[in-house]
């Protein structure tokens, strides 16, 4: 009988579908094994015709207590385990699922080290990947299957202290970490990773990779397509507000005709092509002022006050400098009335002009090149490039530090990048040559549910619908999401059902333990039962990448992201700190 065998104090009383339950009958004797069961443990149970499942401990409770024929002895205790079933033994090969043992079976084992060994090394070698140890066990690591973890989408999830911004750099970390072949030549490898960083804390985490903030973001407003530009510049509540998105439609294809020349025949409001938006302005604001003109021999035409031209083509004078037109009048010579949408525009043109004169949106709106010049369409590779880790100096990581954007633009700059790299790996797939290298990119989202909320609302439509476009057809042309969040609840479910593996840490709301719950593709109680009690940097692994759901211990990092907590109490014991404020409102004023 090996050291783990508890055959002859234990024995199988009930099987099922879910659960098996086991009886131990004498807890003394069980206390003088050299064995130990706890919540999660795993057990080996077998039967005489060689099947063999692997479960975990789910609950366990207290039977009644049997007296002993001695009344001066104290009574024997039994418990009864309730055991989860997550696979089975093939010729000593671990399998997921299965055929239910014989009834009754006749052993039962406590998981041995090298059984779990061989359970959690169950993957192809050069696929391993590994950020974590067995909780039960610290000395066996849990490897994944990497191409399964990172080329479906990933769900993280944990509240505020759990250790999630640590375990996310710790995911990538590794997942980026280059071959000894590489390291030894000072290559990089072929892995992409941006980072939608809310709140500024991962450039310590990756000291070498490229970090933008709102100061080096170029994203020309021309970039957008048709749902983030009318998101950013039109209110969709207004009375008018199809008005508005018609003749603004109109005056950015034009606009971008004629910039584009000979090649604008085939260009769309979508198209990334530059346009002036002080011409749109422009177009916007002699329609909003327009006079028709009645007079005999003008057919019903806008007419200019200044050389009494009349206007044939909107397109030809309207980008021009605002010019006055005739007036307004009931004569029977010089009959003229207002445009169709003399007066429309008002609010929609102080909006343009607000937007545009807010600095804090130069990165949108103003952005320049060195030389101070406007970016063009001929620019978009460069433009493309910051963001995509190629350029003048490459980067595996490239770190998006959005603490800095207004939160009123937050969601267009994640849409709008989101859907750029989309597109850019769509077209990059498409006229790929067949069996060529691929290009993969895993797309991070910290704090997700500030701009994928569940809610339904115009001001994320265009995010959520880009990230939702990714999670359902993202895979395809090598996109994967990484989703990172502490209210899981509140993020759409629509991209949250698209993951196909978990790392959930602790958490304390029960609506966002019930969500997770529901989403987690096992029904494993013995596992997200755990949710709630989990220590910090301990956290669940399920899905289509783990051999079994496990709870890990994740890997102490060097790098660690700067999202520590002020530790108030202790600040406060220290001497009062003399704040310059006016350096500080100079800093926030500049």
């Amino acid at each position: 009988m090996s050291d783990n065998d508890i055959t002859d104090i234990a024995k199988v009383i009930a099987v099922g579908p879910d659960v098996i339950e086991v009886e131990v009958s004498s807890t003394e004797e069980y206390q003088t094994r050299d064995v130990q069961l706890e919540i999660g443990s795993y057990v080996q149970i077998s039967d005489d015709n060689d099947s063999c499942l692997i479960a975990i401990v789910q609950s366990f409770r207290v039977k009644d207590a049997l007296s002993r024929q001695d009344d001066d002895e104290l009574p024997t205790v039994k418990f009864v385990l309730s055991l989860q079933p997550v696979g089975r033994l093939e010729d000593g090969v671990f399998k997921r699922g299965g055929k239910q043992i014989t009834i009754p079976p006749r052993r039962v084992e406590i998981a041995s080290k090298s059984l779990l060994e061989e359970i959690y090394s169950a993957v192809e070698p050069e696929k391993r990947f590994s950020f974590g140890q067995l909780v039960q066990d610290e000395n066996i690591s849990v490897h994944l299957d990497g191409d399964k973890f990172f080329g479906k989408h990933i769900g993280v999830v944990g509240s505020t202290g759990s250790g999630k911004s640590s375990t996310v750099a710790a995911i990538l970390q590794e997942g980026i970490r280059p071959s000894t072949g590489q390291t030894e030549a000072g290559k990089l490898n072929n892995s992409h990773v941006i980072i939608f960083d809310l709140h500024g804390e991962y450039r310590s985490a990756f000291p070498d990779a490229r970090a933008i903030g709102v100061d080096e973001l170029k994203l020309p407003y021309w970039m957008m397509n048709s749902e983030e530009l009318e998101e950013m510049f039109i209110e969709s509540n207004e009375q008018n507000s199809h008005n508005q998105v018609s003749q603004f439609r109109n005056a950015v294809i034009e606009n971008k005709k004629k910039y584009a020349g000979a090649s604008g025949s085939k260009i769309s409001y979508d198209s990334p092509i530059y346009f002036s938006l002080e011409e749109v302005i422009n177009y916007l604001t002699h329609l909003n002022t327009e006079v028709i003109s009645k007079a005999p021999g003008d057919g019903n035409l806008p007419k200019f006050r200044d050389d009494g031209a009349l206007v044939v083509d909107r397109s030809l004078h309207y980008f021009e400098m605002p010019r006055a037109f005739v007036e307004q009048s009931t004569s029977a010579a010089a009959k003229a009335s207002n445009g169709p949408f003399n007066g429309e525009f008002n609010r929609f043109l102080m909006r343009l002009e607000g937007r545009r004169n807010d600095r804090r949106l130069d990165f949108l709106l103003a952005p320049r090149n060195p030389t101070g010049e406007e970016y063009k369409t001929d620019d978009l590779s460069e433009l493309l490039s910051q963001f995509m880790g190629y350029g003048k100096t490459k980067s595996n990581v490239t770190i998006l530090d959005l603490s800095g954007i207004p939160f009123e633009v937050l969601s267009v700059v994640v849409s709008l990048i989101t859907r750029l790299i989309f597109t850019f790996n769509f077209h990059f797939k498409k006229h790929r040559t067949k069996g060529a290298q691929e290009l993969p990119y895993l797309l991070v989202y910290e704090e997700a549910h500030n701009y994928i909320p569940q809610s339904e609302g115009a001001k994320y439509g265009t995010v959520k619908r880009a990230i939702e476009r990714i999670a359902k057809e993202g895979r395809k042309y090598g996109i994967s999401l990484m989703i990172v969040s502490q209210r899981p609840s509140e993020i759409s479910e629509t991209v949250f059902s698209q993951c196909n593996n978990f790392v959930a840490m602790r958490l304390t709301n029960p609506a966002d333990q019930r969500y997770v719950k529901r989403l987690l593709p096992d029904n494993l109680g013995a596992i997200t039962d755990a949710l709630p009690s989990l220590e910090r940097q301990e956290a669940i692994i399920i899905g289509d990448s783990v051999t079994v759901p496990s709870i890990v211990k994740v890997n102490s990092i060097v790098n660690l992201p700067d999202s520590h907590d002020i530790n108030f109490r202790t600040e406060w014991k220290h001497d009062w700190l003399d704040v310059e404020i006016p350096d500080v409102i100079e800093n926030w004023q500049g």
